[in-house]
């Protein structure tokens, strides 16, 4: 089964737009045993567009579209494919009314310019977008299964989910296989790669993978070939020496996060959380409230950029300020303290740092930062320099700061 994946935007080819829905469908696939072959990136322009469509269909059995299915001008791919395959376009009035009502419920009129999202290349099947206002749609052409999605993530991802990947099981298509993820941070890919040296090639048909990010390392683990038990059996193994190899690294498997898992041992004791942020600026906060339920045990938070703000929100003293600066140890301890007892938090972190690209020193480079963490027992940091650009530096400290966070929870490992 050969796969070919048509990322469809002229931002993504400016660099104005990640192409995360290929990411997204890779990862789908992988799950039935299907490995994508292709994945071509084509602009808003309808020429090209159609000769990348002609070319999918005669070398691959499987294409996925995604994108140019808005309103704008710009959103082409629903009449080039009416031409490329010279399929008429009906307007589909069930998906017409299932537009207007999308924008009912938002309490607004529908523009006239939505009209052209209820048109339909005859002979093709709608498919829902129960987060959207564009249809997917899905049709066959000479040997090719063609699907055809938003560009939308949210959306792409739903109707992965809810539509191609059951469709594709209902055609017989994939093999037994399995996959795995284990999640680190904290080690680098060489030498966990060094410690898993082997793995590959101890008997069982295993391909191993590493995906460094700034969050930290995902280790991929896949196996397919005989019955489902047998494939279990395998990955289970693999995991474990994963596991073993990368110790208390380990935070989550498959898609967990970090915010998830600190998240999930705060709600189960009971304990509630405050952060003081500088350089991060209110990501820290973001990240734990990006997991549903948070308000259980997230109680605020503080951005104290200016030394100011530090002393008159959160306590620091500015002795400590003058004498050392803002950029250390002692300051990040006094302000995860100073949230903690703000908010009557039972736990608080903090980050000061140096984000860059200006203001660095041969005593504070560019990167160093200093991440603290308060507790009942008292408050305590840890210090990293980091690398990348200015926006890397403060998501890499941001996970840290979760994970100094975790392994406190976790009975206080330090990093």
């Amino acid at each position: 089964m050969s796969v070919e994946i048509v990322s469809i935007g002229t931002e993504l080819l400016t660099g104005l737009g990640r192409n995360t829905n290929a990411e997204r469908i890779i990862e789908s696939l992988g799950e039935l045993g299907i490995p994508v072959d292709y994945i071509t990136t084509v602009g808003d322009d309808s020429g090209r567009l159609g000769e990348a469509l002609r070319v999918a269909v005669h070398r691959v059995p499987l294409v996925i579209t995604t994108g140019g299915l808005g309103p704008t001008p710009d959103d082409l791919t629903r009449k080039t494919i009416a031409t490329v395959f010279r399929r008429r376009l009906v307007l589909d009035e069930t998906v017409l009314a299932m537009i207007r009502g999308r924008f009912r419920e938002r309490g607004i009129e529908m523009p006239s310019i939505n009209e052209g999202q209820a048109l339909v290349p005859r002979g093709a099947q709608v498919i829902e977008n129960p987060r959207g206002t564009a249809p997917g749609l899905h049709f066959a052409h000479l040997h090719a299964e063609v699907f055809v999605l938003p560009g939308v993530p949210a959306e792409c991802e739903s109707m992965m989910a809810n539509y191609v990947v059951p469709r594709l099981k209902g055609l017989g298509l994939g093999s037994s296989t399995g996959r795995r993820v284990v999640r680190t941070i904290g080690l680098s890919e060489s030498l966990l790669a060094e410690r898993l040296t082997g793995l590959e090639t101890e008997g069982i048909p295993l391909r191993v993978g590493y995906l460094p990010h700034s969050n930290g390392l995902d280790v991929t683990l896949s196996a397919s070939g005989g019955d489902a038990a047998w494939i279990s059996e395998a990955l289970d193994h693999a995991e474990r020496r994963v596991v073993e190899a990368a110790g208390a690294a380990v935070y989550g498997h498959g898609r967990q996060t970090l915010a998830e898992v600190v998240g999930l041992a705060l709600a189960e004791r009971g304990l509630t959380i405050a952060v003081a942020e500088s350089f991060t600026a209110g990501a820290m906060g973001t990240s734990i409230t990006s997991v549903p339920g948070s308000s259980r045990y997230f109680l605020g938070g503080v951005t104290a950029y200016s030394n100011r703000a530090k002393q008159e929100l959160l306590g620091v003293e500015a002795a400590t300020l003058e004498r050392i600066g803002a950029v250390s140890a002692d300051v990040a301890e006094q302000m995860a303290s100073g949230a903690r007892r703000r908010f009557g938090a039972d736990l608080a972190l903090s980050s000061t740092g140096v984000a860059g690209p200006d203001g660095g020193s041969p005593e504070k480079p560019v990167g160093l930062c200093f991440l603290g963490i308060a507790s009942a027992e008292g408050a305590r940091s840890v210090r990293f320099v980091l690398g990348g650009t200015r926006a890397e530096i403060a998501t890499r400290a941001t996970a840290y700061s979760l994970d100094l966070l975790r392994r406190h929870l976790q009975g206080g490992v330090r990093p």
